[in-house]
């Protein structure tokens, strides 16, 4: 073990967190206007594992009781406009509840997603960097240049979601372009993904180590229609 874990697990008393896997995730699709929307934990979840969620409604609205459990890493609300309106939160799940809703201050479509990460040890503590959210037209782009542990303490989660406005028919997000793409994962909400019933959000996430240097990064989208985008960084040791 490093000196960086070593520290790391003397200071928080057991194994320091180094790594993570990925899950799986849920989604929430709402093709009707509806204001209160409900989220389950991804297939294989257990307790301990990392839960990021996050949810997206079709209208100039903004959350009134938000999903017990969870702490908000940051939203792109009352944008005044009607542009995908969105919350991200995360939780450590403690695997037993089966379920979570969220309401909105009104009735729209909306589009949603949980996702679950394993660690390789159990989270003491889970911080959020650098918290990026955009919304436009044509283009999107956000850009993290900095974080606080570079190379990380523990194991770090690049995390990025991406809705385009949830129609009755379909959710019209573009394709994302990760800068630098090397090791990120995008996963697209599209009807042509195995097993989804529904057009949905995407999402994308790039596994970092214990002791792996930090890639600034700039993710970027380029589409007629409306959408909306969030992009943060997850420590946890």
């Amino acid at each position: 073990m490093s000196a960086i874990l070593l520290a790391a697990a003397n200071v928080f008393g057991g194994a320091a967190v180094t790594s993570f896997t990925h899950v799986g995730a849920s989604y929430e699709r709402s093709k009707t206007n509806t204001s209160t929307k409900t989220f389950t934990p991804p297939s294989g979840t257990q307790a301990g594992d990392l839960l990021i969620l996050a949810t997206f409604i079709d209208a100039n609205l903004s959350i009134t009781t938000p999903p017990s459990g969870w702490t908000e890493i940051g939203n792109t609300a009352d944008l005044g406009s009607n542009y995908p309106e969105g919350y991200s939160y995360y939780q450590i799940y403690n695997g037993t509840d089966s379920s979570w809703t969220a309401t909105w201050s009104g009735s729209d479509t909306s589009a949603g997603i949980v996702v679950a990460f394993r660690p390789d040890n159990p989270i003491t503590t889970a911080t959020i960097e650098q918290f990026q959210g955009s919304y436009s037209a044509s283009p999107l782009s956000d850009t993290i240049s900095t974080v606080t542990d570079d190379p990380a303490v523990g194991g770090r989660i690049y995390m990025y979601f991406l809705t385009g406005r949830p129609t009755a028919t379909l959710v019209q997000d573009p394709v994302p372009t990760f800068t630098p793409s090397s090791g990120w994962t995008h996963v697209d909400g599209d009807l042509s993904v195995t097993g989804l019933t529904v057009d949905n959000m995407d999402y994308a996430y790039k596994l970092a180590a214990a002791g792996d240097a930090f890639v600034s990064t700039t993710i970027t989208t380029n589409d007629a229609g409306q959408q909306t985008q969030h992009f943060f960084i997850v420590n946890a040791v």
